[in-house]
């Protein structure tokens, strides 16, 4: 069966972002290149610049692009649970998940390619809105009771900091290693939670 035109165009655009999150993850911000990302994307030069003229422009439609994918992620929780400190621990160990993939590793190169590029911090602290506009949205599917609670936001912005430093490890240790670290940060989040 022969796909669509518009099949064909978001074709292209996802493999161009996808692409370009697995750059970001293996080379960095300032050794991307479009060049790179339309050979591992498997298209033509013409059909980049075509959607995106920049390389700035491909790299914010990837965190729109990784937006999506995280909170679609996180919303594959699955189950319901109930009680305030067990929909806590589940949105935390969901969260955990997240922020183990390679899309979380380009995040982390982002932020600190951003902090001497004054265009990507500014793409950076919308999609950081996005992001925690889509958190709030998410928590409150996964976890209604816990939401309610008036310090619920400030409890999830610690635990994304505290995870992201947990991942932000992998230049200096192994996955295995943050995985034992995290029943144990869980455990303090949850605790300093009042649980």
């Amino acid at each position: 069966m022969r796909r669509t035109q518009a099949e064909r165009r978001a074709a292209t655009v996802t493999a161009l972002l996808d692409a370009t999150l697995e750059e970001l993850a293996e080379v960095g911000y300032a050794s991307l290149t479009t060049g790179s990302v339309v050979a591992r994307a498997g298209v033509t030069r013409g059909a980049q610049a075509h959607y995106f003229a920049t390389k700035a422009e491909l790299v914010v439609a990837a965190l729109k692009h990784l937006t999506d994918r995280l909170t679609l992620e996180l919303q594959s929780a699955g189950r319901q649970v109930v009680g305030e400190r067990a929909q806590y621990e589940l949105i935390l160990n969901r969260l955990f998940e997240v922020n183990s993939g390679p899309a979380s590793t380009a995040l982390l190169e982002l932020f600190v390619a951003s902090r001497t590029d004054p265009e990507l911090a500014e793409h950076l602290h919308q999609f950081d809105k996005d992001v925690s506009d889509s958190l709030q949205e998410t928590a409150l599917s996964l976890g209604p009771d816990f939401v309610k609670r008036d310090d619920a936001i400030a409890l999830l912005v610690t635990a994304i900091a505290t995870i992201r430093g947990l991942w932000l490890l992998r230049a200096v240790t192994s996955e295995r290693q943050i995985r034992r670290q995290w029943p144990r940060s869980r455990d303090q989040l949850i605790a300093g939670a009042g649980f």
